[in-house]
């Protein structure tokens, strides 16, 4: 099928070339076919390299930016609390898990909603596959054996990597949330009983991943992805020493999730939105 796509393409684009292609003929990838072994020059019918810089001016297929994203995170349990922790925990000293203060102080608006989770660095998204097998036949001589789907293998770990503050949101939030999940796993819960609302440990991801449109104007999003019942499982270890340089630390904190979905922004009408602004576009 691709190859008589091509060949009607050919077909069309020779009618209106040069008097050149008219008699020899040509191709979209080599305008002139070969006579008596010397192949002639004659005008290209369509420039490959034209019209993929073309491609790339137009922002539905324009390269994107990797660097600029957010993460939103829906909601933090509200078992999240130095009570809880005590309860759940051994505490020697009157400070231990005492995460109230740096909770409030890292979870406020200003710092988990204005631009999402102002702590994220970078995030990584697990694949999606299937397993395919063969329909072995037995004694099948010469036949080939069929393809066939089998089982859909599980999500792995949302990782997401989290930047080191002066108010570690990673081991004031992260960790104890890791540790009232641990406790009261991943049971389902009546969200209209209190005590039980205080033990639920689940909240969505949101990732939002944004490009670039026109000098003057902010970011469009190009492409959601949302994560639902998600739970932290893990944070990495640490490691601090006088021979490092003070760079910036990321710590990896893995979640578990239920499903996912991901939405595109051609809702938005892009293309049009910008034509509105800018007429020239």
């Amino acid at each position: 099928m691709p190859t008589k796509i091509l060949n009607s393409i050919n077909n069309v684009i020779r009618g209106v070339s040069n008097p050149v292609n008219k008699i020899i003929g040509g191709t979209l990838a080599q305008p002139g076919l070969s006579l008596f072994g010397t192949n002639l020059p004659g005008a290209p019918l369509i420039s490959f390299r034209e019209s993929f810089l073309n491609s790339l001016s137009q922002w539905n297929t324009s390269i994107p930016l990797n660097t600029q994203f957010i993460v939103l995170i829906d909601n933090f349990p509200l078992g999240l609390t130095t009570q809880v922790l005590r309860n759940i925990e051994p505490v020697v000293t009157s400070t231990g898990f005492d995460i109230d203060l740096p909770k409030a102080t890292t979870t406020n608006f200003k710092n988990q909603g204005m631009v999402g989770c102002i702590f994220a660095n970078q995030f990584n998204i697990p694949d999606d596959s299937v397993e395919a097998d063969k329909a072995t036949i037995i004694n099948n001589r010469g036949f080939i054996p069929g393809s066939v789907l089998k089982n859909r293998n599980n999500f792995g770990n949302f990782t997401l990597a989290l930047r080191e503050t002066n108010t570690s949101f990673v081991d004031f939030v992260m960790r104890p949330w890791t540790i009232m999940a641990s406790h009261y796993g991943l049971v389902a819960r009546n969200p209209n009983d209190p005590v039980e609302r205080l033990k639920n440990p689940k909240t969505n991801l949101t990732v939002v991943q944004y490009t670039r449109s026109k000098e003057g104007l902010s970011q469009i999003p190009r492409k959601t992805w949302r994560f639902y019942n998600c739970v932290p499982t893990s944070i990495s270890n640490r490691d601090y020493g006088y021979q490092e340089d003070e760079s910036v630390k990321n710590f990896n904190t893995t979640w578990t999730f239920d499903n996912y979905e991901i939405s595109s922004n051609l809702y938005l009408s892009v293309e049009e939105m910008l034509k509105a602004i800018n007429p020239f576009y």
